[in-house]
């Protein structure tokens, strides 16, 4: 059993979250809740939602203003799926998978090795690649036709290195089966992921725009963007990363290539959520050897340098703040000629503050989120994405962006 819980209306708007067999979810606008609401007319911890053999039951924890069900006060009921939960100024509704799809994990089949660039025209599964879209250390991104849903997918492909080792596909099987329910208005949503052949890959929606890499070359001709968009996209990272950490998940390599800024609504979205836990160790060894994913390291966290460094929620709030500051100033916030160098500059030199290229940059954005995400010491930053929105969201009333 796999139900979504969504706000429909409300300011919170579109945040969901899932409600599977066993789940026991606590929402309010608290920071230990479950499904955190920005909404004031809620209480900090308004209701608890249970789901246990196949039947949902709601309990009021004691809530200033209530809670209804369909429009009646409920303390303790057993409800439907397809309820309207009333609470404060927020409606939520609990229904199965919005789409009416299952995404599901697509096992082994055979299939003789191509190099990657030679597989634009072939299929995978239903997926036929029409072209590359991208290239990266880890494999290559199509544009793909899902050919039995009629729908334009995004398609990574893994170099066939990360499936020759036992452990290695055990490891990318586990994570698939752990990410592909979890779904945000702010994560590309992945619809179908497995191994075919000596192939692994993952099927993704495909957001129409570009990544944030993309922008910042741009802006480095251009100039620099305005520090209330790079709000917007610290805003929307920071509830990408609130609902990976709730599902205790660390992303381990938020840069700008991993956020694509869609095109209709400038919404930013974080990709590879999933392959960051499917190659949970092997990246932190490739990015030590010379020459390799120079653009990339100039992002990660002190301690994501390091063979012994310790590596949670904190490290992906380091690269946001990077990323921010990339897009404030054009360039990463440890750019150096080498690796070594590089290196140098992300353990040890704190970068010149963003007002320094633009004047025009809020000064307690600047001090409170940027420049506190990029500090050397885990300890001295925000310490998880609930902190961090929570100070955005103040600077975001007191500037008018709310």
């Amino acid at each position: 059993m796999l139900l979504t819980l969504k706000v429909v209306q409300g300011p919170d708007k579109g945040k969901e979250c899932f409600v599977k067999e066993g789940d026991c979810l606590v929402v309010g606008r608290g920071e230990k809740c479950d499904f955190r609401l920005s909404d004031p007319a809620t209480s900090r911890v308004h209701f608890e939602l249970s789901c246990q053999d196949a039947a949902l039951t709601l309990r009021d924890l004691g809530s200033s203003s209530g809670t209804l069900v369909e429009n009646s006060p409920v303390q303790v009921a057993q409800i439907p799926v397809g309820s309207k939960i009333n609470i404060g100024d927020t409606i939520l509704a609990i229904f199965n998978q919005d789409d009416g799809e299952s995404t599901h994990f697509v096992g082994e089949n055979s299939g003789g090795e191509k190099s990657l660039e030679e597989m634009v025209g072939s299929k995978i599964v239903n997926y036929r690649l029409d072209e590359i879209l991208g290239r990266g250390a880890s494999g290559v991104v199509f544009r793909a036709f899902d050919e039995e849903k009629q729908r334009v997918a995004a398609l990574k492909v893994l170099s066939p290195r990360h499936s020759r080792l036992p452990q290695q596909r055990e490891r990318f099987v586990r994570a698939m089966k752990t990410m592909i329910p979890i779904r945000s208005e702010n994560i590309v949503r992945i619809y179908n992921a497995g191994i075919t052949g000596p192939y692994l890959w993952t099927a993704m929606e495909y957001v129409e725009g570009e990544n944030l890499a993309q922008l910042i070359d741009r802006i480095g001709i251009e100039g620099m963007l305005d520090w209330r968009k790079v709000w917007k996209v610290a805003k929307d990272i920071g509830n990408a990363l609130d609902t990976a950490h709730r599902h205790n998940i660390v992303h381990r390599n938020v840069t700008p290539t991993n956020i694509l800024r869609r095109s209709s609504d400038e919404r930013c979205l974080l990709g590879d959520l999933m392959l960051a836990k499917a190659l949970e160790g092997e990246l932190a060894v490739e990015i030590t050897q010379p020459g390799q994913l120079i653009g990339e390291i100039e992002y990660l966290a002190p301690e994501r340098t390091m063979a012994d460094g310790e590596i949670d929620i904190r490290s992906d709030l380091y690269g946001l703040g990077a990323t921010c500051y990339a897009l404030l100033t054009g360039h990463s916030p440890a750019e150096g000629k080498n690796l070594t160098e590089t290196l140098q500059r992300i353990r040890r030199d704190t970068p010149r503050p963003p007002r320094e290229y633009q004047l025009a940059v809020n000064e307690l954005f600047q001090d409170l989120i940027v420049m506190r995400l990029l500090a050397k010491n885990p300890a001295d930053r925000l310490q998880n994405p609930a902190e961090l929105l929570e100070e955005l969201d103040r600077i975001g009333r007191y500037n008018s962006l709310v």
